[in-house]
Formats: C-alpha cells, sequence, structure tokens
C-alpha cells in the first residue's frame, strides 16, 4: 500500500489538470458569419492564380499592367537615384 503522502499530491495534480481542461473547452463558435467573411457560405470563391504564366506568355514589358505576373513591382523595381545602392 502506497503512503498517503504520495498519493494526496497525484490526486491534487490530476484534479487541477482537469478543471484546467474543462476550463478551455468553453468558446462559443458563431451559428451564422457575415457575408464578407471567408467562412461565409456566400463569400466569393479566391482568384486561382495560374502557375504556368512563366511559361506560356511572354513578360510584360515595362509600363504595361503586369496583370497575372504576380510579384512583379510596378515601377519595374527601378529605386530613385539612378536604381543602384552603394553599401556606406
Amino acid at each position: 500500500m502506497k503512503p498517503k503522502s504520495l498519493l494526496l499530491p497525484r490526486v491534487l495534480v490530476l484534479v487541477g489538470a482537469t478543471l484546467l481542461s474543462v476550463g478551455c473547452g468553453g468558446r462559443a463558435v458563431p451559428v451564422r458569419f457575415a457575408e464578407q467573411s471567408a467562412l461565409s457560405m456566400g463569400a466569393r470563391e479566391a482568384p486561382v492564380a495560374d502557375p504556368t504564366v512563366a511559361l506560356t506568355s511572354d513578360p510584360p514589358l515595362p509600363g504595361e499592367p503586369t496583370g497575372a505576373w504576380s510579384g512583379l513591382a510596378i515601377d519595374g523595381g527601378v529605386r530613385a537615384g539612378g536604381g543602384h545602392v552603394h553599401a556606406h
């Protein structure tokens, strides 16, 4: 038989852990979501990017709209001051 001095701390830890875990599950979830929410059933589908655009079309020339070429800078990546930076 185990001594009472070791059994009591184990029981207290078990009861404390149970109470803490029960207290974590009390969060309410809304029944309906706003129409603007991505979780709403009436929300628009996210646009699908074409991963083959770089293989199937020519890149835009400077000044042309970038369109499906996501990640291209509108200004063509040109910085003020000549487009280059010296390390100082």
